[in-house]
């Protein structure tokens, strides 16, 4: 999986247009996480809008990427591209409002479908889009390296989590939500995250030939604090949404991980901050 990744990175980044490779791969990932949160949260009889959450996230992903593949000029303001993506998950949200206005009779279901509608289009639609956002940050001053950080940095601490918890885990994080997690865990999750953090934004420039932000130590040092930290929070969002439904995984197609939310998980509530990180950096 890992040379798949750098085989898609490559491609995206020697190919002309910037983005071109990792926005096809964005919108698939999108349609199976939303495949997967729809079959997670649909009880009965209640359940989201499956087209709404499929139509609505996949256009905030597309919003993310195509004002960079197209011959849109920038606009000023440097959130302006994150206002645009926000924008677009306003506009779905109304959407799905408008749709349940239109079909309301009697039910008493009208309220948890929107909730949960909502819910899929923020929680795939626009953390993806976040994602997206990540790649063209900068006008692709940096090319892959913002979104490439966030998943060096993100899994890195996850397989330092689950190494020192398997190891010397004795604390339980969360008992009943995620009861695999330990404290001791997470502490060891965090610190492989800032070497992760070093690596992504000392070591892999020179690889690709970029020339980097002047970050001190101490700023790549929070800067894997904050993506380690954020990327348990990640999955224990996930965890909350599986438990809540009585799933032990988001799907069964990728044996030994479970589906594609199992997968990126921890990089959802990762990249806002990510985002963040890297427009502070290149200003």
């Amino acid at each position: 999986m890992i040379l798949i990744l750098c085989g898609v990175f490559w491609l995206d980044t020697t190919i002309a247009k910037p983005g071109i490779i990792l926005l096809p791969v964005a919108i698939l990932v999108t349609l199976l996480a939303s495949s997967e949160f729809i079959r997670l949260t649909t009880d009965r009889d209640l359940g989201p809008q499956a087209g709404l959450v499929y139509g609505g996230s996949i256009f905030i992903v597309l919003v993310s990427g195509i004002p960079y593949l197209s011959k849109i000029p920038p606009l000023d303001c440097p959130l302006s591209n994150l206002g645009i993506a926000m924008l677009a998950f306003v506009a779905a949200c109304i959407v799905a409002f408008i749709t349940e206005i239109a079909s309301y009779k009697t039910e008493i279901n009208a309220i948890p479908r929107l909730g949960l509608t909502v819910l899929g289009i923020f929680y795939i639609g626009l953390l993806i889009g976040m994602l997206t956002l990540l790649r063209f940050i900068d006008n692709d001053r940096w090319q892959s390296l913002p979104l490439i950080s966030l998943i060096v940095t993100v899994k890195m601490g996850d397989i330092g989590a689950y190494t020192v918890g398997r190891l010397v885990g004795k604390h339980r994080l969360t008992k009943q939500l995620s009861p695999g997690k330990t404290i001791e865990g997470v502490v060891g999750g965090t610190l492989f995250s800032v070497a992760g953090s070093f690596f992504a934004l000392r070591i892999l420039p020179a690889w690709m030939q970029l020339q980097t932000p002047r970050l001190d130590v101490w700023q790549i040092a929070t800067y894997g604090i904050l993506m380690g930290l954020a990327g348990v929070l990640g999955d224990l969002a996930e965890s909350l949404i599986k438990r809540g439904t009585g799933q032990k995984d988001s799907s069964g197609w990728l044996p030994g991980f479970g589906g594609i939310l199992d997968l990126i998980d921890s990089l959802l509530l990762a990249g806002p901050l990510s985002y963040l990180f890297w427009l502070c950096a290149t200003q």
